[in-house]
């Protein structure tokens, strides 16, 4: 049998979370493992009331039933065992165990930009420097799809030639036929909700721990002290990942949620992705270093920036030299 099933059919268990999936996940290595085991096994992985349920198949939707739905409409998929499933995602205490989606899957880095439904000019203005600046440090891009920064973060990011994922807060086939041109340039919009499950008080919020989660660093542009943005950041908090927070105009109330992220220590203030990005340990490997020489650094400099290993780092240089990208004047490397 598929095994999708499986894992459809844990989803289903009434009272059964991503966590205690997680867990099983972790002590049995296969779906399937656990719909079979032993009740007083289950025990000691999620205690007995869910040992119960799962022995019992209490189930709050039928597996078969969106199995079928799924071959039916070509919809995509991956589960928490498949290779390709994103790799930060699953390090997250309550990873999605399934991911519907559309469009393609790319492993690369990622950080997210979020904000406000209703920007500023000023803010349209600066995401889009700063998806261009993202994308030149070859990141993809995560956001949620909402009209304002979400959406405008997408379509920066196709224009400038990256790669982006939405992630929806509600069933796959209720896809807006407004995120249909990231499907038409090879980017992907995913979701953990069942295919045509719509959206709700819950399935918003919920979906921004997928948005963190995916991101080695979570950016927000504009975001009032009601914005769904910060949602993202609490996330992005509790799951240690960096969280950069912008004020533009400090009088306006419009960015008092950045500032609020700021006071309370969960994020810094940004002015841009390369001054914020230089100084960590998130550039890739190759294309970061290039960023890294937009000014003249010595072999130690790099190393200590890049954390790369001086053997890789050496390697990595020789050949920007040999092709003519970098040059090596005395101490220092620099661009061509």
């Amino acid at each position: 049998m598929d095994k999708l099933y499986f894992w459809l059919t844990l989803k289903a268990i009434k009272g059964l979370g991503e966590r205690s999936i997680k867990k099983l996940y972790t002590f049995y290595k296969d779906p399937k493992l656990v719909l079979e085991s032993h009740e007083k096994e289950l025990e000691q992985v999620v205690g007995k009331e869910k040992a119960f349920r799962i022995k019992n198949r209490e189930l709050s939707f039928d597996p078969q039933e969106v199995l079928k739905q799924v071959e039916r409409e070509g919809i995509k998929y991956l589960t928490l065992d498949d290779e390709n499933y994103p790799k930060l995602l699953k390090s997250i205490e309550d990873p999605p165990p399934v991911l519907f989606y559309r469009g393609q899957i790319k492993e690369l880095p990622f950080v997210a930009v979020v904000g406000t439904r209703k920007p500023e000019y000023y803010s349209v203005s600066f995401t889009k420097d700063l998806i261009k600046q993202l994308i030149g440090m070859s990141f993809g891009i995560v956001s949620g799809g909402a009209r304002g920064i979400d959406l405008l973060s997408h379509k920066y990011a196709v224009e400038f030639g990256g790669y982006t994922v939405c992630v929806l807060g509600f069933g796959i086939l209720n896809m807006p036929k407004h995120l249909e041109f990231l499907l038409s340039k090879g980017s992907a919009v995913i979701s953990e909700f069942l295919p045509t499950e719509p959206p709700s008080d819950y399935t918003f919020p919920r979906r921004n721990r997928i948005i963190s989660g995916m991101s080695q660093a979570v950016f927000i542009v504009e975001a009032g002290i009601n914005s769904g943005a910060l949602i993202t950041a609490e996330y992005a908090y509790k799951q240690k990942r960096p969280v950069y927070a912008h004020i533009g105009v400090g009088k306006s109330d419009r960015w008092d949620g950045c500032a609020k992220l700021i006071n309370e220590g969960k994020a810094k203030f940004f002015r841009n992705a390369q001054e914020t990005l230089l100084n960590t340990k998130m550039l890739t490997k190759s294309d970061g270093i290039l960023n890294l020489l937009t000014s003249p650094k010595t072999f130690d400099e790099l190393i200590e920036i890049s954390g790369l290993p001086a053997t890789e780092l050496l390697r990595i240089l020789t050949e920007y030299e040999l092709s003519g990208k970098v040059v090596k004047m005395g101490a220092y490397y620099r661009l061509l």
